[in-house]
């Protein structure tokens, strides 16, 4: 009988270098033999590497007062350390995310993996004061991100509360599913992010669910074969009306249903 196939934390410590060698010797002879292996493997390095390009540039910034100051119960200590982490130029957050204690078991695998890139991808970038998009917004942006994720992107000029579009980037997302950050911001400097992307299993589902963290809430929803990630530190209430703006604005394009409202979890 052979060997199960390695799950995703275990290729992710391997793309990190942090198996033993005798695990690591096993995953590399199981990658020679399966080249699907292989090839997950080898995203996850690009991933990986993608990652540490955008925080390298941010190694010479001091940590933020904020961060330094702001106490972290056990169960909160994940968010200091990823934002921590991002202004100390450590590459491998992607890992460092895997496991979150407050998520309910019953979630499915693949959403919650896709929630934590929405959160990695807010605490990255929204800090960022030289080049928090890639794109900035004007004509070409959401051609520019639809050529690249072949899917037409909506990208409202404004939010409710004053959000206003500065722009987008593309991101890694999943082998052949890339993944795509606008990011929004107000008057007074604060900024959302949405995040989406294809997922790797359609369902029929549509509804809205949140996760708050240390102040920072992420609004989320798949309608099918898509993704939708709406992440930031606003009340809850106004990010309800940026999900529903958003989620409008997309259904015309999809099959007609009415909005769903917003599931907490428990």
């Amino acid at each position: 009988m052979s060997a199960p196939r390695p799950d995703r934390d275990t290729l992710m410590a391997y793309a990190d270098g942090q198996l033993a060698s005798a695990r690591r010797a096993e995953i590399e002879q199981r990658c020679a033999q399966d080249p699907a292996l292989a090839a997950e493997v080898a995203a996850l390095r690009a991933q990986r590497q993608a990652l540490r390009d955008a925080l390298d540039p941010l190694l010479d910034e001091p940590v933020p007062a904020r961060l330094l100051q702001r106490p972290a119960s056990p169960v909160r200590q994940w968010a200091q350390a990823a934002s921590v982490a991002l202004w100390l130029g450590v590459g491998a957050l992607a890992g460092s995310l895997a496991t979150r204690s407050d998520m309910p078991q019953a979630q499915d695998e693949g959403t919650m993996h896709f929630v934590r890139q929405a959160e990695l991808a807010y605490a990255v970038y929204t800090p960022d004061p030289r080049r928090p998009v890639e794109v900035r917004n004007g004509s070409d942006l959401t051609a520019w991100l639809s050529r690249r994720l072949n899917r037409p992107i909506v990208a409202p000029d404004a939010l409710p509360g004053g959000l206003v579009l500065m722009g987008g980037r593309l991101l890694p997302g999943m082998p052949d599913k890339p993944a795509a950050q606008l990011m929004y911001q107000d008057a007074q400097g604060k900024r959302i992010t949405v995040f989406l992307r294809a997922m790797a299993q359609p369902t029929a589902e549509t509804g809205f669910r949140i996760v708050d963290h240390d102040g920072t809430s992420t609004f989320y929803w798949v309608d099918r074969d898509w993704g939708y990630a709406l992440t930031g530190e606003l009340p809850r209430a106004q990010m309800l009306q940026a999900a529903k703006v958003l989620y409008q604005h997309d259904a015309p394009r999809a099959q007609p249903v009415a909005t769903p409202a917003a599931r907490p979890l428990s």
